[in-house]
């Protein structure tokens, strides 16, 4: 198998590589932290785009989807942590065609990560970065904001959109960070390597004190159904380690499958949202 292959997109034939991450070794690190743990998870989205099915996931129709792009907040008694930031309209326009944007439920994420006392960036794309790069405030959020050496080397080198470039001194501000495997980094909160959608992306898990656990897979999937079929994006413009994220898909199903505590979270899937908002396992208003 060639490079190109292995980075296709639509290559849902490539090697698979499993994904061995173990859960019980996630669970014991969530607690190793000191404080009380967190009563709840938040999410909001901020904007949407509108994409056929079939460059959705591999082997789909050409019925639209809702991709919403949203962020995440992690309720504890005293404090807020925030997963991901969203982005500012222009960075929005900037991935072209007219789609929907919501001004107003940004304005709150805005609040919500002026508010919050650690802010995670899970990889460098722009959906997930925007929202602290872009801010009027950017060094007092950037101070407060946690990402790994890789997303750093991309904000810096490789950035997702040129308007997005971070400088070497720019980058300083960041609580920046390298870890193995898996990294707690507040408590019920452990960020798991996970690189596939992009070479920097984690995932987030969650241990919330009524025992209930929350995984956010960020983007290894971009919907439920790429999960629950084990089969990837079909997009042409994304270039992944298709491998590895049939691997992560592979995992994720079988949690599903096998966790009933445990809620699986996908950043653009507006069907599962609503699921997860409506059965009170996600809060669907950020707290401020």
């Amino acid at each position: 198998m060639t490079l190109d292959t292995a980075l296709a997109g639509p290559a849902q034939a490539a090697t698979e590589i499993p994904f061995d991450a173990d859960l019980a070794r996630i669970r014991a690190l969530a607690l190793v932290l000191p404080g009380a743990l967190p009563t709840g998870v938040n999410g909001i989205r901020v904007a949407a785009s509108i994409r056929p099915r079939k460059v959705v996931i591999a082997g789909g129709d050409d019925s639209g989807v809702v991709m919403p792009r949203t962020a995440f907040q992690v309720v504890y008694p005293d404090a807020t942590v925030m997963i991901d930031s969203g982005l500012d309209q222009e960075t929005h326009n900037s991935f072209g065609g007219e789609e929907p944007y919501y001004a107003d439920a940004f304005a709150k994420l805005q609040r919500a990560l002026d508010a919050a006392r650690l802010i995670l960036l899970t990889h460098f794309h722009a959906d997930h970065v925007a929202g602290v790069l872009r801010a009027a405030n950017f060094v007092d959020l950037a101070r407060k904001t946690v990402i790994s050496t890789d997303t750093a080397h991309h904000l810096v080198n490789t950035p997702h959109r040129p308007h997005l470039k971070l400088s070497e001194e720019a980058i300083t501000n960041f609580v920046v960070h390298d870890y193995r495997r898996y990294c707690p980094v507040a408590p019920g909160i452990v960020l798991i390597k996970a690189p596939g959608h992009s070479p920097d992306s984690q995932m987030v898990y969650v241990r919330l004190q009524s025992g209930r656990e929350v995984l956010h897979s960020v983007d290894s999937a971009w919907i439920m159904d790429n999960i629950l079929q084990v089969k990837g994006k079909a997009a042409p413009w994304v270039k992944e380690d298709v491998p590895s994220v049939i691997g992560h898909l592979r995992w994720l199903k079988h949690l599903h499958e096998t966790e009933p505590n445990l809620t699986i979270l996908v950043t653009h899937d507006d069907i599962r949202f609503n699921a997860v908002t409506q059965s009170g396992a996600i809060g669907a208003e950020l707290r401020i």
